[in-house]
């Protein structure tokens, strides 16, 4: 039930606004980025109880617009997000999505990322993850700290690799 609740919410939300083009984007002010509670998805608000991580919806835009992409409302738990086609084959070329994850009032989340494997580049110019300014590439392992995080992931069109699982924990 909960799992339908959330895929009508994603899908009410996509079908109300049409996506915009990168280049019909305008300059907007902080206020106009920042999501209502009435567009927020509400994440492990009634879920019920489980040791095991809850994924999180996959996004249903790949707008850069932070007023187009969705935003999950996380409640003390554990949830992931995953790379597309992690742990079946490479993630694809020219993939990209991004959300925005923030927590209900009062709570931080930690994101830890491992295994984290995508194309290295002294810069992170071809594919990456990021979190809110800071860029990911390569191999390895980080954590990362906040209470509101715009999650952000593209690749190129030539070298794709395994990709990344990021546990994130709202204590």
């Amino acid at each position: 039930m909960f799992r339908l609740t959330i895929c009508c919410l994603v899908l009410g939300a996509a079908l109300a606004k049409p996506a915009e083009k990168a280049s019909d984007k305008s300059a907007s002010s902080d206020s106009e980025l920042l999501h209502s509670l009435d567009t927020a998805i509400k994440v492990g608000e009634s879920r019920g109880l489980s040791d095991e991580p809850q994924p999180l919806p996959k996004p249903t835009t790949n707008s850069t617009d932070l007023r187009q992409i969705s935003t999950y409302v996380l409640y003390p738990g554990e949830y992931y997000f995953t790379s597309n086609n992690y742990g079946r084959s490479n993630y694809p070329n020219y993939d990209y999505f991004s959300f925005i994850l923030r927590t209900a009032s009062g709570y931080s989340m930690e994101i830890y990322c491992n295994p984290f494997d995508v194309e290295s580049h002294p810069s992170c110019d071809f594919d990456w993850l990021q979190l809110d300014y800071t860029k990911y590439c390569g191999s390895g392992a980080f954590y990362y700290y906040g209470s509101y995080i715009v999650v952000e992931f593209s690749s190129d069109g030539s070298v794709t690799r395994p990709g990344f699982y990021c546990r994130v924990t709202v204590p």
